[in-house]
């Protein structure tokens, strides 16, 4: 690389990613000469004392950081480093790296709060840690984690995000492949289980998982002498056991609890809900272009609710592929109050459905328009930059003193939390809920565009924290033991 080109990376890269850098070198350098790298020229030095500054590495560590602008400078682009890396003997940055660095690129504030928590280092050690990498070099530090030590961290995430966690269960099968297929003699042929439990995947940076970019290195090492004809039919075609099946009409039951008046309520804080008949009508609206059969049930007690719920569970869904529910009421930590002012615990709410035998093997997905507490989110200063805004006419917030209880974690449920544990969520007095209308919003604007779920609520999230109400932010959050993805219909 020209001093020109080397100075131009340098000098567009943050001192973060020139840390993530280092992270993924961490196999390739000695760890005392990483420590004194303090930029991409002094990395870039250390690779060239290593002779590991020509070829692929340098473009293949950019698109893993997910910085594709600068492969221009390198007069390449994304395509064209798949396309090498897919047909080279080149590999470098070690996958069980990639696998690390993506479960810090989808770590959230919270599940760091949790990991930190969790993890079993010394305080003075988890003071200086920032990040979850951080965290990941000093469990590395000692030997808490390796490629072939990977459970202590797998049962921390097991805690806090199941899809993180499965992450590592899946580089673990990977590697078990890449085994069996080294192998393998050349010509020769697997067990037949062995054959059957083969996946084939196609090259992708860095959009998809990092499982899959990993996946790309294995299909380098699959001979074609191993392929069936089915297999190869299935190279070219979706597969579609990513995701849950969608093939009736109607979809699936909608059930909407809209509870507004509080006045029977024994809790005398607890006031009638103004606006929630907004969010009703948006729910109604939205759910009904996605072919679902909606039903709507206003003002129920704690009994009422959890009844309601419970003659849901008892249909037969048989002939519908998802149930939704959506709770709109005052809340507490894990739990939501019925008009008499007395709490239901969100799991059980949600344990009736998961029993169900008709709704064995499909998504439940339950929406939460309530506080998880009275803690509010104090706004941020952002650099160089002002706190974002919004009109904030009449806020009011569905909270109480805060409870403590359980969130649920039965297969194939997806809990979508207004805010996070702890803290308030707010409601505009005539327009509806802040999470609820920009849930629909997004929506009717990402459903059409065959988004998943998951993707959807983190676009819930990003728009939903960006806004100042009373002076306070809120952070949705969403929950879920999904086991695959799940792209809702809408016409």
């Amino acid at each position: 690389m020209d001093l020109q080109k080397l100075l131009e990376i340098d000098e567009d890269l943050e001192k973060g990613e020139v840390a993530q850098l280092k992270f993924l070198c961490t196999d390739l350098v000695q760890k005392k000469r990483l420590e004194t790298v303090t930029d991409f020229k002094d990395l870039f030095q250390r690779l060239e004392e290593q002779g590991l500054d020509e070829g692929l590495l340098i473009p293949e560590l950019l698109i893993t950081i997910r910085r594709l602008d600068l492969l221009k400078i390198l007069n390449t682009s994304k395509e064209q480093v798949e396309h090498d890396l897919a047909h080279d003997d080149y590999k470098r940055v070690s996958s069980y790296r990639k696998m690390l660095f993506q479960l810090s690129e989808d770590m959230t504030e919270e599940n760091l709060r949790i990991v930190k928590f969790l993890s079993d280092l010394p305080k003075a050690k988890l003071e200086t840690c920032t990040s979850f990498l951080d965290i990941i070099i000093e469990m590395e530090k000692q030997q808490k984690l390796g490629e072939d030590n990977l459970d202590e961290l797998k049962d921390i995430l097991d805690k806090c995000d199941k899809q993180l966690a499965d992450r590592i269960e899946k580089f673990r099968n990977t590697q078990r492949d890449r085994e069996q297929a080294l192998s393998c003699p050349v010509g020769g042929r697997p067990p037949l289980q062995e054959l059957s439990n083969q996946e084939h995947f196609i090259p992708s940076y860095p959009e998809r998982s990092i499982t899959n970019s990993m996946e790309t290195e294995m299909s380098g090492l699959r001979r074609p002498s191993l392929a069936t004809d089915s297999q190869i039919e299935e190279q070219t075609t979706t597969n579609d056991e990513d995701y849950y099946p969608i093939s009736h009409r109607p979809v699936g039951h909608c059930l909407i609890i809209n509870n507004y008046n509080f006045e029977m309520s024994k809790i005398q804080k607890l006031g009638n809900r103004k606006g929630t008949h907004k969010d009703k009508e948006s729910l109604e609206r939205v759910f009904k272009k996605m072919h679902f059969e909606i039903t709507v049930h206003d003002d129920l007690t704690a009994s009422e609710m959890v009844e309601v719920v419970k003659q849901f569970a008892e249909k037969d869904h048989s002939q519908m592929d998802i149930f939704v529910c959506c709770v709109l009421s005052h809340g507490e930590k894990g739990a939501v109050f019925g008009v008499d002012g007395e709490l239901v615990e969100i799991r059980e709410l949600t344990q009736h459905p998961a029993k169900c035998r008709t709704l064995a093997n499909k998504p439940k997905l339950f929406f939460i328009q309530a506080c998880q507490g009275k803690e509010r989110h104090e706004p941020m200063w952002m650099a160089d930059g002002e706190e974002q805004s919004t009109e904030e006419g009449t806020f009011e917030e569905d909270a109480q003193k805060v409870a403590s209880y359980s969130i649920p974690i039965e297969a194939d449920l997806l809990i979508g939390m207004a805010t996070v544990e702890d803290y308030q969520s707010y409601r505009h007095t005539t327009e509806g809920s802040i999470y609820i209308q920009e849930l629909c919003r997004q929506l009717e604007d990402l459903c059409p565009r065959k988004q998943d779920i998951l993707s959807i609520l983190t676009k819930v999230n990003s728009e939903v924290s960006t806004k100042t109400l009373k002076g306070c932010k809120q952070m949705p959050e969403p929950r879920y033991t999904l086991r695959k993805k799940l792209v809702l219909p809408m016409d």
